[in-house]
């Protein structure tokens, strides 16, 4: 005897369309931002500019793909759900890009200002991301 197929509710699909047409466009322009942030960080203030903009366009980036990650694992969750794990990551990337900040604040390993800014440029370029991705898939946030 076969067990009959559990189909998944009617939201789980829209959420990972959602979770993946965001992630793709994050990436896109975070990968653009980072580029120009390497740049910058090794014109304006050499090798270790160059190094503190890779270290924080790092974090930044691995902290952003972290929200689309946890918002495709949570699409089975009921909506709720879905919006109580988007919100806990979003907490849980401002408290550890806190602690970066708080953690490498006067390391001569590599420039602090250029660590600082290329994190929070790649920070606003996958948020600008994510944004320009949502919008595009045209899927009405609310269900009537």
């Amino acid at each position: 005897m076969t067990e009959p197929e559990q189909k998944d509710a009617p939201h789980v699909a829209t959420v990972l369309r959602l979770a993946s047409a965001m992630q793709r466009n994050a990436v896109v322009v975070t990968a653009v931002v980072t580029a120009l942030a390497l740049v910058a960080g090794y014109v304006l203030r050499g090798v270790p500019g160059l190094i503190g903009a890779l270290v924080g366009a790092a974090i930044a980036g691995g902290l952003g793909w972290l929200g689309t990650w946890v918002m495709a694992r949570t699409a089975r969750a009921t909506p709720a759900g879905v919006m109580i794990g988007a919100m806990t990551t979003f907490g849980a990337k401002l408290l550890f890009m806190l602690v970066f900040l708080l953690l490498f604040q006067g390391t001569t390993l590599f420039d602090n200002r250029s660590f600082a800014f290329s994190m929070l440029a790649v920070t606003a370029a996958w948020i600008i991301g994510e944004v320009v991705g949502f919008v595009r898939t045209r899927i009405p946030a609310v269900d009537v």
